[in-house]
C-alpha cells in the first residue's frame, strides 16, 4: 500500500468523524468532541493521524477507555476535569474513531506501544496521572508498568481482564464474533447491561454513543484481530507500588460479584464500591466519580 492510499484512508476517517460528530445527540458528546485534534505519528504507525481529546490547563491527566468504546465515553466527566487538568483523552489503537490502517495486528502490546509515542509526540511525559474504564484499566497497569517514571497515580473504574489467561479466539470465529457485536440489537443489550438502572439511564442518546463508532472503515476486522490476539488478562500482576484508587460499581453486571470479590481482595487497588451504580461509574454517577477523581489527583 502506497503512502498516497495510506493518506487518502486517514482521511476517510477524519471524514467520517466530522460527519459523526455532527450528528451527536449527546451535547456533551458534542462539547467533548469539538476538542478532539489529529495528532500525527511517526513511521512506526504510517505516519497517520489520530484522533486525540485536548483541554484544559494543569496536571496531565490520560483517560483510556473500555473495549470497543471511544473517548466519547468520558461526555459526563471530561468539562469537570477540564477546569482543573490538562486533559488528555485518546482512542486506543483499533479502537473508536482511530485509523485502522494503521498496522496489520491489533493487540495488547501494540496498544501500549501506540499510547507511549503518542505521549512522546505530544510531550507529555512526566507526573501523569491515568484513569483507566473497563479494559482501559488493564491497559493503564500495563502502560504504568511499561513507563513507572512517567506516571504518578492511577484511578480505575470497574478494571476488567486483571485475572485469568489471554483468550485466543481463532479465525472464523473472530470474524464472526465481531459481526456479532455490529448488530443493532446486540449493541443496544450491551448498552443496557453497563448501567444499574437502564429503564431510568438508557435512551437514543447512550445507545448512539456506545455504537456511533462502529462506521470507522475497518471496524469489525480490528476488532477481530484483537479478539484473535487474546487481548488484555492477568493484568493485576503488573501491579507495583504506584498509588492506585479503584471505583466499582454494586450493580456492575459486567464484571460480576465475583470478579468484584477478587478485585477487593487486592489491597493495594483500594477499593471503593460506589452503590446504584453499574459498570461504567463515570456514566453513572458523573457528578461523584468526578469529584472522587479530583479529591485523589489533586
Amino acid at each position: 500500500m502506497t503512502k498516497k492510499h495510506f493518506e487518502q484512508l486517514n482521511d476517510l476517517n477524519v471524514d467520517f468523524f466530522e460527519s459523526a460528530k455532527l450528528s451527536l445527540l449527546d451535547p456533551l458528546g458534542l462539547y467533548l468532541a469539538n476538542d478532539v485534534k489529529w495528532i500525527k505519528l511517526n513511521q512506526n504507525w504510517n505516519s497517520l493521524k489520530f484522533p486525540v481529546v485536548l483541554g484544559g490547563k494543569g496536571q496531565p491527566i490520560l483517560l483510556l477507555h473500555g473495549f470497543d468504546s471511544s473517548f466519547l465515553e468520558f461526555r459526563r466527566i471530561y468539562k469537570s476535569l477540564k477546569s482543573n487538568f490538562q486533559v488528555i483523552i485518546p482512542d486506543l489503537l483499533g479502537f473508536g474513531f482511530s485509523p485502522r490502517s494503521a498496522t496489520n495486528e491489533y493487540n495488547s502490546a501494540k496498544i501500549i506501544s501506540h499510547l507511549i509515542d503518542l505521549l512522546k509526540a505530544l510531550q507529555i511525559t512526566k507526573n501523569i496521572k491515568i484513569i483507566g474504564a473497563s479494559m482501559g484499566g488493564s491497559t493503564a497497569l500495563k502502560l504504568a508498568f511499561e513507563i513507572p517514571d512517567s506516571i504518578e497515580k492511577i484511578i480505575l473504574l470497574s478494571p476488567a481482564g486483571l485475572f485469568g489467561e489471554p483468550k485466543i479466539i481463532p479465525f472464523p470465529l473472530n470474524q464472526i464474533g465481531a459481526s456479532f457485536l455490529g448488530l443493532p440489537q446486540v449493541r443496544k443489550s450491551l448498552c443496557r447491561q453497563a448501567f444499574a438502572f437502564p429503564n431510568e439511564s438508557v435512551g437514543v442518546m447512550e445507545e448512539q454513543i456506545a455504537s456511533i463508532h462502529l462506521g470507522c472503515k475497518g471496524w469489525r476486522n480490528s476488532l477481530a484481530s484483537f479478539a484473535k490476539s487474546g487481548g488484555f488478562a492477568g493484568t493485576h500482576k503488573y501491579i507495583r507500588n504506584m498509588p492506585i484508587k479503584t471505583l466499582c460499581g454494586e450493580n456492575d453486571r459486567i464484571l460480576g460479584k465475583e470478579e468484584i470479590k477478587k478485585i477487593r481482595k487486592i489491597e493495594k487497588l483500594n477499593f471503593v464500591g460506589l452503590q446504584n451504580c453499574g459498570h461504567l461509574p463515570h456514566v453513572d454517577l458523573p457528578s461523584l466519580s468526578s469529584k472522587i477523581i479530583q479529591d485523589y489527583f489533586l
